[in-house]
């Protein structure tokens, strides 16, 4: 035994050839300085009274578009310690989270039960402008009323204010022509508020109406496949050095961790009779979110105290983890919007939304989908795609600008990864000796200390 490799607490990664770019990663601002605050967002909580209530006439159209889910999960309240705690768990060049015992990731199945989102379906693009007249004539022409360039619509974003005020409550006898722009508004609201969030606060960007004006064409849309993809986008930013903000949809991220790490997870506090459920959506099956639809209460998990939940993660075994908890007996409890798709869940490739593109990367996970674990291949990180954002592309074809991603999309199903079935532990021999050197081990010293502690005493015996 080498003492001097033995006995140096170092946090990691000992070997850097896969996570390169550890020096710019918040971990390494937690390891150095002890802290960080916690993330925050702009999210808007649709139960809000500025939101627009719910209506019996919208009830079917939301099924009908794979939106009744994330409208029912809209009561869950975010815990921004564990939403950072997890960011800082997320690694860009990997697209996984790296906990003590391995990656793992959210994957489009997932999405699929979480949230009762389509996942197999069109691409989600389109171009950032354009068109005749520009937004604001798209705008009058779908909500019949135009928006005051600079002021209501800035630079592409439509203020949701404006939304709220123009499209009015439904009257007690709407026409389809209502019930339709009514409907049409509440979901930019649930793009803008839950499932694309931005650091804008109360804007959303006008390239999504074109894909909400046509409920014919927005039905065969795999939404859920990009919220995936803007939800990786924002882990791999928000997971940077000084990065104070998170955006996307944390509450998939959320409802994840509470999924994958029961011990973090409420409880319902009361009777299950008592939902916080929209009484419109009695009698119908929702989501696996939908388990925590309820008042709940947090006095057996580690839960809103960042430095708690930092050692907590750092002190995980495999025995933590919920491989598989979507069983077929829980399935079948389930909306069968969450079941549509399955084939796809072991898809690899990019994920797509207009101007992200993301990989997913079932075979870092395999355990997830009760399979064995190889020691997996190292992706190759594309800084350029990471680096491309919005500003300045107010007349960006993302059709054409990510045309080979969408033709790997598209033939989806010849991109599906073959498996191994699970056998003992669930790894290959040799992947725990791969991974201990390649992650990073601690992110606290208190749990370094302790590991290093034993290492030492043994060390001393040893002697």
């Amino acid at each position: 035994m080498d003492p001097n490799d033995e006995l140096t607490m170092h946090p990691g990664p000992k070997i850097p050839s896969v996570l390169h770019l550890q020096s710019s990663h918040r971990s390494s601002t937690v390891w150095d300085v002890c802290g960080g605050d916690a993330h925050r967002s702009r999210r808007r909580n649709p139960t809000q009274a500025r939101f627009p209530p719910l209506h019996e006439s919208m009830i079917p159209i939301l099924e009908d578009l794979r939106f009744d889910g994330v409208s029912r999960l809209s009561c869950v309240n975010i815990d921004w310690s564990l939403i950072t705690a997890l960011v800082e768990r997320w690694r860009p060049e990997t697209h996984t989270f790296h906990l003590p015992f391995g990656e793992s990731t959210i994957t489009l199945q997932d999405v699929a039960v979480l949230l009762g989102l389509r996942i197999d379906g069109d691409v989600i693009t389109g171009t950032t402008g354009g068109f005749e007249g520009g937004w604001t004539n798209l705008v009058e022409k779908i909500f019949g009323k135009k928006p005051k360039e600079d002021k209501e619509l800035k630079g592409g974003r439509l203020l949701l204010s404006w939304l709220t005020s123009t499209v009015k409550e439904l009257p007690a006898a709407p026409s389809d022509q209502d019930i339709q722009r009514y409907t049409q508004s509440y979901i930019l609201q649930l793009i803008a508020g839950i499932l694309f969030t931005d650091k804008s606060g109360g804007l959303v960007h006008c390239m999504y109406i074109p894909l909400i004006q046509d409920f014919g064409r927005c039905r065969n849309l795999g939404w859920g496949a990009a919220v995936l993809a803007y939800l990786f986008r924002e882990l791999c930013k928000s997971c940077r050095s000084g990065v104070e903000e998170m955006a996307g949809c944390v509450l998939l991220l959320q409802l994840w961790a509470w999924t994958r790490l029961p011990f973090l997870a409420p409880v319902p506090r009361g009777p299950v009779s008592e939902t916080l459920d929209n009484p419109l959506w009695s009698g119908r099956a929702g989501p696996y979110g939908m388990r925590w639809c309820f008042h709940l209460k947090f006095t057996d998990t580690s839960s809103h105290v960042l430095s708690t939940l930092r050692l907590s993660f750092d002190a995980l075994s495999p025995s933590h983890f919920e491989w598989q908890p979507y069983t077929e007996g829980v399935l079948s409890n389930l909306s069968e919007h969450c079941r549509e798709g399955s084939e796809i869940w072991c898809y690899k490739g990019p994920l797509i939304c207009f101007h992200i593109v993301e990989p997913h990367l079932p075979d870092r996970c395999m355990r997830q989908f009760g399979k064995v674990q190889e020691i997996p291949v190292n992706e190759e990180y594309s800084k350029a795609l990471h680096e491309i954002n919005l500003q300045g592309k107010q007349s960006t074809n993302w059709i054409s600008m990510h045309e080979q991603h969408i033709t790997h999309w598209n033939h989806r199903q010849e991109h599906l990864i073959g498996v191994t079935a699970h056998s003992g532990v669930g790894v290959v021999d040799g992947y725990y000796e791969w991974y201990t050197n390649i992650t990073r081990r601690f992110h606290t010293r208190i749990a370094g200390s302790h590991f290093y502690t034993v290492i030492l005493l043994s060390f001393l015996n040893w002697s």
